[in-house]
């Protein structure tokens, strides 16, 4: 009867020890996933947060470009180095604004390329634009819808100049799609 009782007794610690060793796999396992967890989410918030201020940056550059003269001064398509709308005064001259149209209408990507910019652009003002006699939404990329915008990550940069004599707002949208 002593025998009986004393291979009962292992039998159960082997049982406890064998949960035992389950129980310290499953908190490993389960330390191991918060610690992936929270470094993923570390590295997501700044990996936003670098993408947002490297779409304002290249915002600013995009806007200051287009609210220039350009180079040269009486660029056209073939010879632009810097695109630009405005005239000596600093007011937009019409002219240059339809040769921006022009050019993003046959070569939208040749013009991020000016830019130096990966990111899709979208140049309009507080009123339409008249362009080869058309009323005109905006200047950039082809087939964009205003109405429905549909992206992650998108800068609205506002600044303000002089058409047809007129104070307007300037507005670019940039994006990463």
């Amino acid at each position: 009867m002593k025998n009986f009782m004393i291979n009962k007794k292992i039998t159960i610690n082997k049982k406890s020890q064998a949960w035992g060793i389950d129980l310290m796999v499953a908190v490993g396992i389960f330390s191991v996933a918060i610690v992936v967890f929270f470094v993923y989410s570390i590295n997501q918030t700044s990996e936003a947060r670098e993408t947002l201020e490297d779409l304002l940056y290249n915002g600013k550059i995009i806007s200051n470009s287009i609210l220039s003269e350009g180079y040269p001064e009486n660029w056209e398509e073939f010879n632009v180095i810097k695109i630009g709308v405005l005239d000596e005064d600093g007011k937009i001259d019409e002219e240059k604004l339809e040769r921006f149209y022009n050019f993003v209408q046959t070569d939208y990507p040749q013009t991020k390329n000016l830019f130096n910019t990966r990111y899709d652009y979208y140049f309009f003002l507080s009123e339409n634009m008249t362009i080869n006699l058309e009323e005109v939404e905006g200047v950039g990329k082809p087939e964009f819808d205003m109405e429905n915008i549909e992206v992650d990550n998108i800068i609205k940069i506002t600044r303000f100049t002089i058409y047809k004599d007129k104070p307007v707002s300037a507005y670019l949208y940039i994006w990463e799609e």
